[in-house]
């Protein structure tokens, strides 16, 4: 999988500032974006996540030396999913939402602060294959839980809210994507539903 080039397997030390990098700034936007909406907008659900595997391809081609190509790469890849959405748009949900379980079983232990020593592409793919087939299987519904768990992955990894403990804020913030987007189902159809 292609996240398991930029994953080193160990705890993350750092305290991402948006300030600091752009791409983290995009990351949150998105992860606020797809807890809301993800279950609502099926453009808006494959494109956050085309933009999120575009981003870690970039960080693995060659020809890619900084944070502006990054952003292009990453850009390019969510207009295109975004696009395509159009005419394949089933095929592309369970795609996204095949790599959305993918995202999260390799990202948020770290996110959380974990032990991530158990982590390898076994379980990975394992995450990933049955995030596709609950979806294939229940239709859009999964997608909510799946937008929900990625976005606030996303929030959590690139943002840090002071002394809020990453745990509790992914709690709040997967709670919140829960509750928005089951409310947002009950007042309209969303475009993820056939």
């Amino acid at each position: 999988m292609v996240f398991w080039g930029v994953y080193s397997g160990k705890a993350a030390a750092h305290t991402p500032n948006p300030l600091e990098d752009p791409m983290n700034t995009l990351f949150v936007v998105i992860g606020f974006i797809l807890l809301v909406a993800g279950h609502q907008s099926s453009w808006l659900f494959v494109g956050g996540i085309s933009f999120v595997l575009g981003s870690q391809i970039a960080e693995q081609l060659n020809f890619v030396h900084n944070e502006i190509e990054r952003i292009i790469v990453a850009f390019t890849s969510a207009i295109l999913g975004s696009l395509l959405v159009v005419y394949m748009k089933k095929l592309l949900i369970i795609l996204a939402t095949f790599v959305s379980g993918g995202y999260v079983c390799m990202f948020l232990p770290r996110t959380l602060g974990w032990d991530t020593t158990w982590i390898n592409w076994i379980y990975v793919l394992a995450a990933a294959i049955a995030s596709a087939v609950i979806t294939l299987i229940w239709g859009s519904m999964p997608v909510i839980l799946i937008s929900s768990l990625v976005g606030a992955t996303l929030v959590v990894e690139h943002l840090q809210f002071g002394s809020i403990s990453p745990t509790g804020l992914f709690i709040v913030l997967f709670i919140f994507g829960l509750v928005t987007q089951w409310i947002l189902w009950h007042y309209g159809k969303a475009d993820t539903e056939e």
